[in-house]
């Protein structure tokens, strides 16, 4: 497994693979030293088991899933493990879908114009559009 990054949102799948497909082999995923079962995993996780292999899967990724990913193989003849380091980071994307409006103002020189533009949303601080203003 290797240690990624990803945008809040995204789909992330883990993967683990044996090289014996032994029927007896078990899978425990855990995340921060907790293990991930039915009971405690959260609703966007899913853990898909098949012989020799388990994958996790992060869907629509969030913050809170952020942390140290370990899967832990266990059979007869001995353990192991392999981990990585999953950081989500919060998506820079503008979310679309907010009708675009144009304003037209005719000012002569001796005019003053005062502009301001808003926006509504969440994480906007860094998307504010600058105003555009063009002489006709």
């Amino acid at each position: 497994m290797k240690s990624q990054e990803s945008v809040a949102g995204s789909k992330l799948v883990l993967r683990c693979e044996t090289s014996s497909e032994y029927s007896s082999l078990k899978f425990k995923w855990f995340k921060n030293g907790s293990e991930l079962s039915r009971k405690n995993k959260p609703q966007n996780i899913k853990i898909q088991k098949r012989p020799g292999k388990s994958e996790l899967r992060i869907s629509k990724a969030s913050l809170a899933d952020s942390g140290e990913y370990m899967c832990k193989v266990i059979s007869k003849l001995g353990n192991d493990s392999a981990s990585a380091n999953i950081t989500i980071v919060e998506s820079n994307e503008i979310t679309t879908g907010m009708p675009a409006s144009t304003e037209t103002a005719y000012v002569s020189s001796e005019s003053p114009i005062r502009i301001s533009v808003s926006t509504e949303g969440t994480n906007t601080s860094s998307c504010i559009p600058e105003p555009l203003l063009q002489a006709l």
